[in-house]
């Protein structure tokens, strides 16, 4: 979502001298083309959000000493939006060779056993079926190696991240602005996922068709700080230094399943009970470089002409890690370890830039810029997660009172996967994604 200086760099609100207050909100249009096997699907979503909203408050220090001014600021932000919709399906392209049952059958091999939200729902459903040597197949498995398969897989996303926060800072010899500020975020991710292969002929061949339909709700609070400095080199020219924490969340998630198939002679369904499971999750770490070149006599607001500014950072996405609870007493350490060091061999560090500019004509201001969010995943097989976003906006400032419209495009390209196999080949459905969001943002002097 947009910047501001509460969770980027709060030693920005240093600047402040009197106080502002800010209230703003907007939409976001998500537009996303899938194409799996060689068919595209076209989806699309729209929600509107609540944006950037609270105030800083500045005060001149009349004192002799190197305080010249300090700032407190309260504020809270949407900082991320998970509303999305993604269909993808080869119906009407390359029929595909291997079936969900392939994983089902993997997963109860590695794991020496059937797991009750995945591999036992589809042995009870007569996805996939065990002798009594202990042998599994699947009618599935055997017409997807035979003529191929039909897919397809709806997914959709809702909620968001809303944070909090508290920031304070501190203005000395209007030459160095330290600052910092405490995050509060509250999370709440769901997400359903409807999968369905079917036989794309009518023929009695022992399959027909089977789904695997599965409901998860996230709902976590957290905790974060972010510090930074501000030198002001020259009047004009600004450069800055921030680094944020971890936010060191409590989680809960809410998981169900259900699995079904059509067979020739057989119809079932079975679903799985509700599972509720408590953990830590720690989110990478952000170091950020900013720079702001200013255009005018600043100290002057009829003479300031813009700015140009930008700014890097550094996520180190290895550095998520998850962790139990003090109550779990260690009874799933093995898992979370092993969770963790799949993250290690997915995920690395990634660099993200922006760089924007705005031009002021007296009381109006136009800005434009863009953003580069660089790819996160390894490349184990074809991930792809990079993001570019285009930036404009119009401003309006005159006497205390500003409003302001922002418009941000995104282009990204992403992979999702169905299902993964160690023993047989399995693809991606390639995302290419053209977001929209539309900020209006209003405040005033206080």
């Amino acid at each position: 979502m947009e910047k501001y200086p509460l969770f980027s760099n709060p030693a920005n609100i240093g600047f402040y001298k009197t106080g502002d207050f800010v209230i703003s909100g907007g939409a976001n249009m998500f537009n996303n083309n899938l194409t799996y096997l060689g068919v595209t699907e076209k989806d699309n979503k729209t929600n509107g959000f609540l944006g950037t909203t609270g105030f800083v408050l500045g005060k001149p220090n009349y004192g002799q000493g190197s305080l010249k001014s300090s700032a407190f600021g309260i504020a809270i932000n949407r900082v991320a939006d998970f509303n999305n919709r993604m269909t993808f399906t080869n119906k009407g392209g390359q029929l595909s060779r291997t079936s969900m049952a392939d994983y089902f059958i993997e997963d109860v091999v590695a794991n020496n056993g059937f797991n009750d939200y995945g591999s036992g729902l589809a042995l009870d459903a007569g996805w996939i079926e065990e002798d009594g040597d202990g042998n599994l197949s699947s009618s599935a498995v055997d017409l997807a190696i035979e003529s191929g398969l039909e897919q397809k897989q709806v997914i959709t996303t809702n909620g968001g991240i809303t944070e909090f926060a508290i920031a304070g800072a501190a203005n000395l010899n209007e030459k160095v602005f330290l600052g910092g500020s405490i995050g509060m975020p509250i999370l709440r991710y769901g997400q359903n996922r409807q999968y369905t292969e079917q036989d794309p002929t009518t023929d009695d061949n022992g399959f027909d068709a089977a789904w695997f339909d599965d409901d998860l709700v996230t709902k976590g609070v957290g905790i974060n700080i972010k510090a930074g400095v501000v030198f002001k080199a020259t009047e004009n020219l600004r450069l800055g230094f921030a680094a944020h924490s971890p936010t060191f969340y409590s989680m809960s998630d809410s998981y169900v399943a259900t699995a079904g198939a059509n067979l020739d002679d057989f119809d079932a369904e079975a679903s799985s009970n509700e599972l509720v499971y408590d953990y830590n999750l720690n989110t990478p770490y952000k170091l950020m470089g900013s720079f702001s070149v200013l255009f005018g006599n600043v100290n002057d607001v009829s003479s300031q002409k813009g700015f140009v500014s930008g700014d890097v950072e550094y996520v180190n996405y290895m550095a998520s890690n998850f962790r139990t609870t003090s109550d779990d007493q260690g009874a799933n350490n093995g898992y979370f370890r092993d969770l963790n060091n799949v993250i290690d061999d997915a995920y690395k560090g990634a660099i993200n830039a922006r760089l924007g500019t705005e031009l002021k004509f007296n009381v109006l201001a136009v800005r434009f810029g863009g953003a580069y969010y660089g790819n996160p995943y390894k490349n184990l097989a074809g991930e792809k997660g990079e993001l570019v976003q285009a930036t404009g906006g119009l401003g309006y400032r005159n006497k205390g009172f500003f409003i302001d419209l922002g418009y941000v495009h995104s282009f990204q390209k992403d992979v999702i996967f169905p299902y993964r196999l160690t023993t047989a080949d399995f693809y991606p459905a390639n995302i290419k994604s053209n977001n929209s969001r539309i900020l209006l943002t209003l405040g005033f002097k206080i």
